[in-house]
């Protein structure tokens, strides 16, 4: 009778072991769901709670981060949106995604050094992304650079020509679609 008690209690154990990390990858689809929905406070919510769980691998980690640094920027948190960037990075160091939106919070928060050195590093690891060519023209446009804001506008427009918004930049410049 002993032995039937222990796996009981063995496997009770288990059994929330397994509801436990079920959390914390639930909590970071929630999170995903919420943020997909709208709902950036909510997103907020659900992907601390999944950051906080210790159940992610790194991979879904460094999601995670993602969605709620991006749910941060949109809120208008922009410093969070830099730590949660930031932190991505360390378990990714070479996701170019991550670069980019890191630039781009800098480039709201008007560190435009910081920015340039993100964007450049996120084109570098992908140069074929209208996001980060686009972003960069920003940051060109914000130093006062129109040639190379053009410059990356136009490019941002050839990698993408079906962008609205990269055709109607390219087109304010002068360049680019009709």
């Amino acid at each position: 009778m002993r032995g039937i008690q222990g796996l009981a209690i063995v496997g009770a154990l288990l059994g929330s072991v397994t509801v436990a990390q079920a959390n914390g990858v639930e909590d970071n689809n929630n999170c995903y769901e919420q943020f997909r929905g709208g709902d950036m406070k909510l997103a907020i919510y659900y992907c601390s709670r999944a950051i906080q769980s210790g159940d992610l691998e790194q991979g879904d980690m460094v999601v995670a981060l993602l969605n709620r640094g991006v749910a941060y920027k949109n809120t208008g948190n922009l410093e969070m949106a830099v730590v949660d960037y930031s932190s991505a990075l360390e378990l990714s160091p070479n996701d170019a995604l991550l670069f980019s939106n890191r630039a781009n919070a800098y480039r709201e928060l008007n560190k435009l050094v910081e920015a340039m050195s993100d964007i450049n590093r996120s084109i570098e690891l992908n140069p074929e992304n209208p996001a980060a060519f686009y972003v960069r023209g920003l940051l060109f446009e914000a130093m006062g650079d129109a040639e190379n804001a053009r410059r990356d506008f136009l490019r941002a427009h050839e990698i993408s020509p079906d962008d609205k918004e990269f055709r109607e930049r390219a087109k304010a410049l002068g360049v680019g679609g009709q």
